[in-house]
């Protein structure tokens, strides 16, 4: 298990969830973990809102925010929206590194699948379904803020993604 001392800053995560039992209970695990310092967006445009109050030098460097818990559906924005246009921001800067993202969907349907992990929309790190398994969400923030891996899950996601492209064109 990854400890942190008493004086080290936690990494922040952005729960975007519109279901509020669902974002109490989520955030509840991660809070209970002690590892991390919460804060939840019930859309995507609080979530945005959210964002902005974490930015770091005049928006010009990768925001304070560790990691985003995006849930797929939601209404105003959507989750393929969000992403859309937070690489779009992101983008902007040459001195940000992309926001790793995990989706969370309460479908484990194919074509949501392969949306997100999509280049267009930014690609996510992780990918989760709901009900989501308490130790492997955990799992997933640990290699994503303190293991530095976002990058090895995304480049995993997408060989997975074009093995199954090849096996279908058999």
């Amino acid at each position: 298990m990854t400890k942190i001392s008493a004086n080290a800053k936690k990494p922040k995560i952005l729960l975007v969830e519109d279901n509020e039992l669902q974002a109490e209970l989520t955030a509840s695990v991660i809070a209970d973990s002690n590892l991390y310092e919460i804060h939840i967006a019930h859309n995507g445009e609080e979530a945005f809102r959210e964002l902005a109050r974490h930015e770091r030098g005049f928006d010009f460097l990768t925001n304070g925010i560790a990691c985003i818990l995006l849930d797929w559906q939601m209404p105003l924005m959507d989750g393929s929206r969000f992403l859309r246009d937070l690489r779009t921001k992101e983008l902007k800067s040459p001195f940000k590194r992309h926001t790793p993202v995990v989706i969370v969907s309460a479908y484990g349907d194919n074509e949501l699948r392969l949306k997100a992990e999509d280049s267009s929309h930014g690609l996510a790190s992780a990918y989760l379904t709901k009900p989501i398994d308490e130790s492997e969400l955990l799992h997933v923030l640990k290699r994503i803020t303190y293991d530095n891996e976002a990058e090895i899950m995304r480049e995993l996601l997408l060989e997975q993604r074009l093995k199954q492209l090849k096996e279908r064109s058999r």
